[in-house]
């Protein structure tokens, strides 16, 4: 598995709401925060990706990495049965160099997380 630590960095739009990102993966691929937004019923966060090594040297086993977002206090929790995902999905870094803009959706019901503190955690995708 992966030498590489977790990073969290908080990302604060709204007054008091923030989003924390966490990711150990960075030494690979660096997840920067641009700003959190709501659109229709979408919480969404926009990023830049920059794609630094491939993600074999921080232990992947694909050119996919998996997101998660749910609420900041549940991040202990996760996995444990104690916490539940707000949204999930895979993300491609196959074809992608660089730097590039990313958004990412955190919630599909803005309302029930308007004001509570989220976070997004980045993982490497399970083998298939």
């Amino acid at each position: 598995m992966s030498a590489c630590a977790g990073m969290f960095l908080p990302v604060f739009a709204w007054g008091e709401t923030d989003v924390n990102i966490d990711n150990p993966l960075a030494e690979c691929v660096d997840i920067h925060p641009v700003h959190r937004q709501e659109m229709d019923n979408l919480t969404i966060l926009k990023t830049t990706v920059t794609l630094k090594k491939s993600t074999g040297e921080c232990g992947c086993f694909s050119t996919l990495i998996n997101y998660t977002s749910l609420l900041a206090q549940d991040v202990e929790g996760y996995g444990r049965g104690s916490a539940y995902s707000l949204q999930e999905g895979n993300i491609s870094l196959a074809k992608m160099q660089g730097r590039y803009p990313f958004s990412f959706v955190l919630s599909v019901d803005n309302q029930s997380v308007r004001d509570q503190k989220l976070a997004l955690m980045i993982r490497c995708t399970p083998p298939l």
